[in-house]
């Protein structure tokens, strides 16, 4: 996702320097929020056991789910 949200700011720039039309400022902004949220949940993921960890990595998938289909379906 990170990296995704770093080709949408790039694309978001040439198309800004250029003068055409460009993903809005909802993908503009949403996407790297998701990757930020993404990261965090990783991260508690990746350092707690348990019951803890599993919420974690569910929070991923469920961030990924709607990051997908609001900024891509939308």
């Amino acid at each position: 996702m990170a990296v995704l949200a770093v080709g949408v700011l790039v694309v978001g720039v040439l198309c800004l320097v250029n003068g055409a039309p460009g993903p809005g400022v909802l993908k503009l902004v949403g996407h790297p929020v998701a990757a930020l949220i993404m990261f965090a949940l990783q991260r508690v993921a990746d350092r707690r056991v348990g019951k803890v960890a599993v919420a974690a990595g569910v929070g991923v998938l469920v961030v990924a789910g709607v990051a997908f289909s609001v900024l891509w379906w939308f």
